[in-house]
């Protein structure tokens, strides 16, 4: 059982983040994997990597607040391994099937110092699972109190984080908890890409304030340029269609409507 090559080659696409690219055997293995935790687990409903909409969505539920809070988990699923997989499935389906899918959906990651097996970037099952587990652990039942409770609004996206609130709430108070569960769950804070309490953040490469998102000017840069170069109309129309989701003035402003069909 389990023997076979899970995965063909890897690549970095930067520095210490690799992807692995799956064997036939392994995206079979992983699509009957992801099929059996969907019948038996729902992620939360501010769980936005896992529904449609997906970043733009999480960070439009914030529009009306005031005062926001970024926060990153560092190295996500290399802070997922297999012992904790096991832990967190068996109540779904016992010790030894717990133990089968943990070590399908794991790899040695020889970057860790103690070489433990974790979850790849690149395997259809790792998106849920590590949902799976972040939900299970101390954050993710600190981030359900938030939630249940309607202390600030709350946003996830597979490791990116974004609280909010539109009371006089003291945010301070929330992010110090929230780093202070996220170390107990053995889950990094990347402090630096940690923002706020502010009246601004930039998540997704989308800027937000109060009422308003926009393309955050570098990355909008970015699309203009990819935009102008390209001659695929499909392209171009994926293009203005992002953007004119999160912003329809930088859409009309920086992108023609031509071969478009975008109204």
């Amino acid at each position: 059982m389990n023997n076979y090559s899970k995965w063909i080659h890897k690549f970095e696409i930067k520095p210490g983040k690799w992807v692995f690219v799956p064997s036939e055997k392994s995206i079979e293995i992983g699509t009957e994997i992801k099929s059996s935790l969907e019948k038996c687990w729902s992620p939360p409903s501010y769980f936005y990597h896992l529904q449609k909409g997906g970043h733009v969505k999480a960070i439009k539920k914030h529009l009306q607040s005031n005062s926001f809070i970024h926060l990153d988990i560092q190295d996500f699923y290399g802070s997922i391994n297999k012992s904790r997989v096991t832990r967190c499935l068996k109540k779904y389906f016992g010790y030894e099937k717990a133990r089968s899918i943990a070590v399908d959906s794991t790899v040695r990651f020889q970057s860790h110092s103690d070489n433990k097996y974790v979850l790849p970037f690149g395997f259809i099952q790792s998106p849920i699972l590590a949902s799976i587990c972040l939900a299970d652990s101390s954050l993710g039942r600190y981030l359900h109190k938030l939630y249940k409770q309607n202390i600030v609004l709350v946003s996830v996206y597979m490791d990116d984080f974004v609280l909010s609130t539109r009371k006089n709430i003291d945010l301070n108070s929330i992010l110090s908890s929230f780093v202070q569960v996220s170390e107990k769950s053995k889950f990094k804070i990347n402090h630096k890409k940690e923002e706020g309490p502010a009246s601004k953040i930039t998540a997704f490469n989308i800027d937000l304030i109060h009422k308003n998102i926009s393309i955050e000017p570098e990355r909008l840069h970015k699309f203009i340029e990819a935009y102008n170069q390209s001659s695929n109309p499909y392209q171009k129309k994926g293009i203005r269609r992002y953007v004119n989701s999160v912003n329809t003035a930088q859409a009309n402003k920086n992108f023609s409507l031509v071969n478009t069909n975008i109204n």
